[in-house]
């Protein structure tokens, strides 16, 4: 498939299906977050306001589905293969200014998460690496960053596994308004970038069993 400025609604990797966000999956995100909140809580902001009411999430996640076609912003649930239950959700988005001031242009930056229940098999490494590799053939994206709280053990995994390099601690005037877990600012993120160019390395890192 040639490349092009999109990404496909549908990503089959060997043990998961990732799907565009779709309000039609509400109460399965739903149930990914709300059995999952003291994860949850302890390692992103967003989850101190969850549980969140069925409609306002299905609001949200038709909000997220029109950034995706806009070309703003790429958000998939995770489904496991079966794609009976959502176990977590993966994204891409275009870096705000002070992210690319420090990356460099067009930068994109990707997240994720789980529900309590998934982590610790390589899921949230498999989908990343999904992504990211599509975001490189697809997106021609120069670089990709992975930016999380420093107290955020299980997150930096992801993206050391995936051959990221480490561009470190910086602080908040460096990169403002960054939340913590408890919804705080923080003092510090730790910053990961993966250049184009080590691309390759990415390849083994789809097989499941390099996590």
């Amino acid at each position: 498939m040639p490349p092009s400025e999109s990404l496909p609604p549908e990503i089959q990797t060997p043990r998961l299906v990732l799907r565009r966000q779709d309000p039609n999956h509400a109460r399965l995100v739903k149930d990914a977050v709300d059995v999952s909140l003291d994860h949850l809580r302890a390692s992103v902001a967003w989850a101190q306001a969850a549980p969140t009411p069925l409609a306002e999430l299905a609001e949200r996640l038709a909000q997220s589905a029109a950034a995706f076609v806009a070309g703003d912003a790429w958000a998939y649930s995770i489904f496991d293969r079966a794609e009976t239950r959502v176990i977590g959700g993966v994204a891409l988005e275009r870096a705000e200014a002070p992210l690319i001031a420090l990356a460099g242009p067009a930068t994109l930056e990707a997240g994720y998460w789980l529900r309590a229940d998934s982590t610790g098999y390589g899921y949230a490494t498999e989908a990343t690496a999904s992504l990211v590799d599509l975001a490189f053939t697809r997106l021609r994206a120069p670089r990709i960053a992975i930016c999380h709280d420093p107290t955020n053990a299980a997150s930096a995994g992801v993206p050391r596994r995936l051959g990221f390099r480490a561009l470190g601690l910086v602080t908040n005037d460096v990169l403002p308004g960054r939340q913590a877990a408890d919804g705080s600012i923080r003092r510090e993120t730790m910053v990961w970038l993966l250049d184009a160019s080590a691309f390759s390395s990415l390849r083994s890192a789809l097989d499941p069993r390099a996590s």
